[in-house]
């Protein structure tokens, strides 16, 4: 399929997603927003468009690394980011937490990055309640559709600016906002244990994936010029994960 979708106008994609933010604020008579840094490119396109919607002192930046996990370089454009968008900033390191509530040696390292992402899901929302604010979350479209996140864990937010927008899309907007270089070029991860990366786990570039689910989402897989085997794959990754999408379901004894 042609990148139509890829051409949008980047300059009024942010401005509505500034009005968005600032609205969801005001609807909900809260005092602004706090966000997770992760250092990359969602965290960071997020994050200024926030500052675009609010005054700088009413968001906090919360970054919560995880010690021998999280990298140097991600924690440095965190930092970096926080401080050119003078915004609050608050860094907690939840590692020996997490291994205080386990208590035990981690053995399977998918269960243990989605605690991890739950820990930091709960920490976003006391903050968020001690100090009056929305929690705003950062996935995008991609991670959205084919559940490419941690139920009850990154997913959990009050709201998603970047919900309508792929990753290849997002990626755009960042130089529209003028990212820092070393941000936009970074591989997407989780963060979930050393070396982690998105597109390396998940088997595609997101560059394909996109492409796959847009023309899922127009019902044009017929015509999508990859192959049925990495068609196949994005497909079962929506049916797989489509669970952490559905509603809980409710037992309705009368």
């Amino acid at each position: 399929m042609s990148d139509d979708f890829l051409g949008l106008d980047y300059g009024k994609v942010a401005k509505t997603i500034t009005g968005f933010i600032s609205s969801q604020v005001k609807l909900r008579k809260k005092k602004g927003i706090v966000v997770g840094l992760s250092g990359g490119i969602d965290s960071s396109v997020c994050v200024i468009l926030a500052c675009r919607a609010l005054p700088s002192h009413s968001i906090i930046g919360l970054s919560m690394p995880e010690k021998h996990v999280t990298p140097q370089k991600d924690l440095q454009n965190v930092r970096s980011l926080a401080k050119k968008l003078k915004i609050k900033y608050k860094e907690i390191n939840i590692e020996r937490g997490k291994k205080f509530l386990v208590n035990t040696p981690i053995k399977d390292k998918l269960a243990g990055g989605n605690f991890s992402a739950r820990i930091r899901m709960s920490l976003l929302y006391y903050h968020a309640a001690t100090n009056n604010l929305l929690v705003l979350g950062t996935a995008d479209k991609s991670e959205l559709m084919i559940g490419y996140f941690t139920k009850f864990g990154d997913e959990g937010a009050d709201m998603f600016p970047l919900g309508e927008l792929y990753k290849t899309q997002v990626r755009l907007l960042g130089k529209e906002l003028q990212v820092p270089e070393q941000i936009l070029r970074q591989p997407s991860s989780p963060g979930f244990w050393k070396g982690q990366l998105a597109e390396k786990e998940i088997g595609l570039p997101y560059s394909e994936i996109d492409r796959i689910l847009e023309s899922y989402r127009r019902n044009r897989l017929n015509r999508c010029e990859f192959s049925q085997r990495k068609i196949k794959l994005v497909l079962d990754m929506i049916r797989k994960n489509q669970h952490k999408k559905d509603d809980i379901p409710i037992c309705k004894p009368f």
